[in-house]
């Protein structure tokens, strides 16, 4: 069989965990193939439970029976791995090697990559990162230095590392700050006992995908991040430190293209972006960026799930989007909080082209230094006064959010066929 894949359009935080969590029960294994910690995905289990906070686990832990799994293309924070376990099993779902497997090729965030990028985020070299070390566990795998999840089978090799890099970290620290040598011989001994914790998880996923391939099993890939922070076809520098495209996934399981199925791209109706970089379509009235981002108490408020930082918000572009669907052989759209865009008020722009240095663009240029330079060219489109929340049939949507929708087929030369009217896993219109 093949794998599809769902794959994020924007900046992140469009909604992916939701569509995943919608179709996952037709998959035999969900895995993630790139990204970290920093990544957010909200599920909500069951009609009236908690919504679910998932940062490197697999959506489809949601559902009883699917294989689950974390891809070489993954960097691994153990400690918060254990955590999001532990969170998983108080909502009353499953988590063991039954239903989850890791990579033994996936690399560590390690204590002190953590350190570095908070250093680094205190001081006038800040990103706007989530402070979780991806930056810096990403450069020790291409330095040919990081240590891979299988060295927890060498744990005194693996303690010897760990306080390594602590150690050179701590003498960067200011003195009051500094730890002994005891103490960090303590944390590295710590970590590496959590670790070892993992051992019953790890597998080689690689080989366990292409089998079950082979054997007919369908597997769902879950994007992490989206196409706007690839680290190559993004807007550097101001993007993650992976691969976040459908090839770059496909390379983060170790599956080959010609397995590659259905690829379904994942936009908001609201377009949002957490930390810096430019942001075209921006909306500088904060009164107005505020309603549309909805109070923190909301599970699809827009504010980060890792961070809790407020999102910028803009208008919706389909100029970023044209570059996202061409890069990932985009499908079959999904639109997720099309009952968010009456927030805009009783009209709202819709970013059809950009003026770059006098010429008119339909698609966007691929960095932050030229975004910068870009202009919106808006279609106004009328908004609707409709409660969308129960909505579950197209034909029942109000004639203004039906050309909303027809505008990103019409323009993006990509039918939409799923589209998100609520939080819930029941409030999605299929087509």
């Amino acid at each position: 069989m093949s794998v599809d894949v769902i794959v994020g359009l924007q900046r992140g935080d469009e909604g992916k965990g939701r569509f995943v969590d919608l179709v996952a029960g037709q998959y035999d294994i969900v895995a993630r193939a790139n990204g970290g910690a920093n990544a957010g995905h909200t599920v909500i289990p069951a009609a009236g439970k908690e919504p679910l906070a998932l940062h490197q686990i697999p959506s489809g832990v949601a559902y009883p029976g699917k294989l689950n799994i974390i891809g070489n293309g993954v960097y691994l924070d153990p400690e918060r791995l254990l955590i999001e376990m532990d969170t998983i099993r108080g909502s009353g779902l499953k988590v063991s090697p039954d239903n989850l497997l890791i990579s033994s090729a996936t690399h560590l965030v390690l204590p002190h990559h953590i350190m570095l990028d908070t250093l680094r985020e205190g001081s006038d070299g800040a990103q706007g990162s989530t402070k979780v070390g991806i930056a810096y566990v990403a450069a020790d795998k291409y330095l040919r230095e990081g240590v891979r999840l299988e060295s927890v089978f060498q744990p005194d090799s693996l303690r010897a590392h760990v306080l390594a890099g602590l150690t050179k970290v701590n003498e960067l620290l200011p003195a009051k700050q500094q730890r002994s040598t005891a103490e960090l011989k303590q944390v590295a001994a710590d970590w590496v006992v959590s670790t070892e914790t993992l051992k019953a998880y790890i597998a080689d996923t690689a080989e366990i995908i292409n089998d079950r391939l082979k054997a007919g099993a369908k597997v769902l890939a879950e994007g992490a991040q989206a196409y706007w922070l690839d680290i190559n076809h993004g807007m550097y520098p101001a993007v993650t430190s992976s691969s976040t495209t459908v090839n770059g996934m496909l390379d983060g399981l170790g599956v080959s293209a010609k397995h590659l199925g259905k690829v379904t791209g994942v936009t908001k109706s609201v377009k949002s972006h957490v930390g810096g970089g430019p942001l075209v379509t921006e909306v500088t009235d904060e009164a107005l960026a505020s309603r549309v981002r909805g109070p923190l108490s909301k599970s699809d408020s827009e504010y980060g799930v890792t961070t809790k930082r407020p999102r910028r918000i803009g208008f919706p572009d389909l100029v970023e989007l044209r570059n996202a669907i061409r890069g990932n052989g985009v499908d079959e759209l999904a639109i997720s909080k099309l009952d968010h865009v009456q927030r805009y008020g009783d009209t709202v722009p819709v970013a059809v082209s950009y003026t770059y240095r006098g010429k008119q663009r339909r698609t966007a240029p691929t960095s932050a230094i030229a975004l910068v330079d870009c202009q919106p060219n808006y279609q106004q489109l009328p908004t609707w006064q409709k409660d969308l929340a129960e909505v579950r049939e197209y034909s029942d949507l109000p004639p203004e959010a039906v050309d909303f929708v027809e505008l990103f087929e019409s323009e993006l030369g990509v039918p939409v066929t799923k589209i998100g009217v609520g939080p819930e896993r029941s409030q999605v219109i299929l087509r």
